[in-house]
């Protein structure tokens, strides 16, 4: 059931303002969707927000965290799927923390469980949740994966037990941020750290494209972070940022502009001459390496360790 915030989770105001209006121009879901900020500290949400359920039904069985990726074969590449693996269209390794040695791992939103799998052949203890029961049985069936279904609030993990706790391109999903990041810093070690990756409200990207920014997907993405507004919200949850990686890739800027020529014929994202031209996909990958540079990228993957003290 859809409802409003009564107030905003991140500085308590309960003044908000309309931002923008979108269709959902990834996986076709009808009718336009809000967002809206705060109008205190500019945090962005999903206006009006849905429960668990509904934000559930919004996915597609072919959403792509939720897919096979153990079972498909390494491809003898072409020159234009080598162009496209060289600018980051297929693979985009995330700026995980560096650790001395292998511990126990957590991966919140894990999908189908491809990164705790190759995590766990480094010698990680490794656990994932995944809201989406099909996945989490996937990886648990065909990988023998250690996958909770359901949310982080439902696995009941044992305090000061993970040596690291991860949630890339999850908490953004979620619309309950402060109950998870409270039980994020419950369950992790005093020694351990907490990596999340979310799109970055404030990228060149996002202020270009507004309602055809390919990280927008509403309705899927409840709320949109930036650095300053993720940083106090890991401040509120006595979290201490060690770190902020700036770390897009070539997929965010050129969908975005398919997505903005494809405004008026009704295609999803992807589909367009755009977005199948080596040419644009190499421009925009350079383009994509300096907006990393220059700290306006479409991503950002802020680590953080607990504060010794809560008080």
């Amino acid at each position: 059931m859809s409802y409003r915030l009564p107030e905003c989770p991140l500085c308590g105001g309960q003044e908000f303002l309309p931002l923008l209006r979108a269709r959902d121009y990834h996986y076709g879901n009808p009718d336009e969707y809000q967002q809206s900020q705060c109008k205190e500290c500019e945090l962005a949400f999903l206006d009006p927000m849905y429960d668990e359920e509904e934000l559930a039904a919004f996915y597609p069985k072919s959403y792509y965290a939720f897919a096979d990726r153990f079972s498909v074969p390494s491809p003898t590449l072409s020159w234009k799927e080598k162009v496209w693996r060289f600018a980051g269209r297929r693979e985009h390794p995330t700026k995980d923390p560096h650790f001395e040695r292998p511990g126990k791992l957590l991966d919140i939103g894990c999908g189908s469980g491809w990164f705790i799998d190759q995590m766990r052949d480094q010698g990680w203890d490794v656990t994932g949740v995944e809201p989406n029961a099909a996945a989490a049985n996937f990886g648990k069936t065909e990988r023998g994966l250690n996958i909770i279904p359901g949310s982080l609030l439902d696995a009941n993990f044992p305090s000061n037990f993970f040596d690291y706790v991860r949630m890339n391109h999850s908490l953004e999903h979620m619309g309950n941020p402060n109950e998870v990041l409270e039980e994020a810093h419950r369950i992790l070690s005093d020694s351990g750290k907490l990596m999340i990756g979310v799109p970055n409200r404030d990228s060149l990207n996002a202020r270009v494209f507004g309602q055809y920014w390919h990280h927008l997907a509403l309705p899927v993405h409840t709320f949109t972070y930036s650095s300053r507004t993720l940083s106090r919200m890991l401040r509120k949850h006595a979290f201490e940022v060690k770190q902020v990686v700036f770390n897009t890739n070539v997929t965010s800027l050129q969908e975005s502009i398919q997505m903005y020529l494809n405004r008026n014929d009704g295609r999803l994202t992807p589909q367009g001459r755009f977005t199948a031209s080596l040419t644009a996909t190499f421009l925009c990958h350079c383009a994509s390496k300096l907006q990393n540079i220059l700290h306006i990228a479409d991503v950002i993957e802020v680590t953080a360790v607990k504060l010794p003290d809560r008080t």
